[in-house]
């Protein structure tokens, strides 16, 4: 299974409507080419796994970067991932981390505030799989 986790800065304040409209594309675009994952969107700043086959990931992280909406995306993590598909169960899973109530519980911070572009690979997935979980929870009510 290729991977491809990274961050980018949102190159326009998005609107609700906005971030529904990208993940309403961004779910239909995966399920045409196999991939999955999970978006995270906290303050302006996105971070992203994509899963699936290396050239259905890399053909829609090419997109990403060449989309007018992102801007300095970096690449934490570029390959096979060891554990498989994580994301599986979604062509794109999404967390809104608008304050700190959406923050995962094992994610606390000194002002109760996540800086996504400080983490690394690990970090960044430990981070959007701790978001699987409590989306998980939320929707299991």
């Amino acid at each position: 299974m290729f991977q491809i986790i990274y961050t980018s800065e949102a190159a326009i304040a998005f609107s609700p409507t906005q971030l529904v409209s990208l993940l309403t594309d961004a779910r239909r675009r995966n399920e045409r080419h196999d991939v999955t994952g999970m978006l995270v969107f906290c303050r302006g700043r996105f971070l992203r796994a994509l899963e699936g086959d290396a050239t259905g990931v890399v053909g829609t992280f090419e997109r990403i970067e060449r989309d007018a909406r992102h801007e300095n995306v970096r690449t934490l993590f570029r390959g096979h991932s060891p554990q498989g598909r994580v994301f599986g169960q979604w062509s794109m899973g999404f967390q809104n981390v608008a304050g700190a109530a959406e923050i995962p519980p094992s994610f606390v911070s000194v002002s109760d505030r996540i800086d996504l572009s400080q983490f690394d690979h690990l970090m960044a997935m430990k981070f959007l799989r701790a978001c699987q979980r409590q989306t998980n929870a939320t929707l299991a009510r």
